[in-house]
């Protein structure tokens, strides 16, 4: 009986190492090799007409949430993209793509991309320019081929991903910003009162930059183009931590030792990766508009961590709505979090929050 579990046991470690992907994240069955990444969609997708509820909003600088309109966009003006049409942007750990495309074309593109790879589409909202996948166990160390087929059917992955795609036209109507950001989680073990079976949960893991750069690759590949050229253009990087927490006048804020055009873009992408959604944006005030999503809620519940602590909290409920302002402080950036009033949100909100964007930003 050894000798047969131990002839399992090294038949599984054998078939895990001939599988190592080339990829971090895997969420199909089928191998990179069979897989197609050229754009194969209908020639209606790829030509789509341009209807008012596809349009995304270009919010410009000086307007309130009140007087949200699609009125042109004034900010500085974009550089050309490379010969290829994209242009890969970075901002220390973030990056983006700078694509030469309509928003209309790049929407069914996004979507097409999301599910050949595996994924399906949970939540989309075309005037926000927003795609949310569903989580999908990520199986990069199980074993594939026909060994693989059975153990797979039978052993779920401990971490599982989901990503969301954001769109973001600019002052040219073609060229749109595309921004992809990463969620996780991983199952641990949790303390079974001493009962002799295993139990275990969910629990989040930190965005990783490598499968958002990875996911930028692929959706390059997607739209034919060159795999070595699509894995040179797109990079992580490494930065050095730059904020900290104080407190002024009362209030918690993140301070961030940088200007505060860099700080605006890069707490967009933070939110993302939070899984917050951004109903608008004022730049001239400095303010993002937060609402508190049912994905963002449910996932908080079944968190064992701060968020959760909130819902079970008689002192504390998560509103519907915050503002985050970000303030320039001479060669720094302040950012404060407030209810929708304006008057002083939860303080174990505030500071979860504040941690959690200070991860992102460091």
């Amino acid at each position: 009986m050894l000798r047969v579990v131990s002839f399992i046991t090294l038949l599984v470690g054998l078939t895990a190492c001939s599988s190592t992907s080339e990829w971090k994240g895997v969420y199909g069955s089928d191998t990179e090799e069979e897989k197609s990444y050229k754009l194969d969609v209908p020639p209606d997708l790829s030509e789509p007409s341009v209807q008012d509820n596809l349009a995304l909003p270009n919010i410009a600088l000086g307007s309130t949430y009140s007087t949200y309109t699609n009125t042109e966009y004034k900010g500085n003006k974009v550089t050309p993209a490379n010969p290829e049409g994209v242009k890969v942007i970075r901002d220390g750990v973030n990056q983006w793509l700078q694509i030469n495309s309509t928003a209309e074309k790049l929407w069914p593109q996004l979507k097409v991309f999301f599910e050949k790879i595996g994924f399906d589409i949970k939540r989309q909202d075309k005037v926000l320019g927003i795609i949310d996948t569903n989580w999908l166990d990520n199986r990069v160390d199980l074993p594939s081929g026909w060994f693989g087929s059975i153990f797979n059917a039978l052993y779920s992955a401990e971490i599982r991903d989901k990503y969301r795609a954001r769109l973001e036209k600019t002052d040219d109507p073609n060229i749109t910003l595309l921004f992809i950001t990463h969620q996780g989680l991983e199952e641990v073990a949790t303390d079974s009162a001493g009962n002799e079976s295993i139990e275990t949960a969910w629990q989040p893991r930190k965005s990783d930059p490598e499968l958002e750069a990875e996911m930028y690759q692929r959706f390059l590949i997607f739209r034919d183009i060159n795999k070595t050229q699509a894995k040179s253009l797109v990079a992580t990087n490494i930065v050095s931590k730059r904020t900290q927490i104080i407190e002024k006048n009362e209030i918690q804020m993140l301070q961030v030792r940088e200007g505060f055009a860099r700080t605006w873009r890069r707490v967009g992408i933070a939110l993302d990766r939070i899984g917050l959604l951004v109903d608008d944006r004022n730049r001239s005030e400095g303010l993002y508009y937060l609402r508190i999503t049912d994905d963002f809620r449910a996932k908080s519940k079944e968190d064992d961590s701060w968020l959760a602590s909130l819902f079970s909290s008689k002192k504390a409920k998560l509103k519907d709505r915050y503002l985050l302002s970000v303030s320039n402080e001479q060669e720094q950036t302040l950012i404060s979090i407030y209810e929708t009033t304006g008057a002083k949100a939860d303080v174990d909100f505030v500071k979860e929050l504040l941690n959690d964007l200070k991860s992102y930003l460091d």
